[in-house]
């Protein structure tokens, strides 16, 4: 098998585990129901999966994204374990993140990097209650 073609079988595989992933994770998020922490190790689990499934696949956009989506469900567990309320709009986040979350397909490289692009702004509001160690 040439170089092009195993590239092409791990994309293609790593399209279809994602696919699958980011369907469980849909169905653990609902909007408004607050999770638990088993809950959240799950979606943690799922995300940092695709992260490294996104690495092996050479899309290093999708690679943050799903990083980033781990870090998040870690972010919101860890919180939620200090004994701290995770608000509603923590939840929204991160039920908005699933739902935005690509895999694979048409005009996918650079998509995180755009201005305005919802994927990337989401990002960002994950990033930065990370980086200020909220939960809102």
């Amino acid at each position: 098998m040439a170089t092009g073609q195993i590239s092409d079988a791990i994309t293609q595989a790593f399209c279809a585990d994602c696919r699958e992933r980011v369907l469980r994770a849909s169905e653990i998020v609902q909007d408004g129901v607050p999770l638990d922490g088993a809950q959240l190790d799950c979606l943690h689990q799922e995300f940092d999966t695709l992260f490294g499934g996104a690495r092996a696949a050479h899309l290093p956009e999708l690679e943050h994204y799903f990083r980033q989506m781990a870090r998040y469900a870690r972010h919101l567990r860890n919180w939620q374990a200090s004994g701290l309320p995770v608000d509603r709009l923590s939840w929204q986040i991160l039920l908005d993140g699933i739902e935005a979350a690509p895999c694979c397909g048409a005009g996918l490289p650079g998509f995180i990097g755009k201005p305005g692009n919802e994927r990337a702004l989401l990002a960002q509001r994950m990033e930065n209650i990370i980086g200020n160690g909220e939960a809102s």
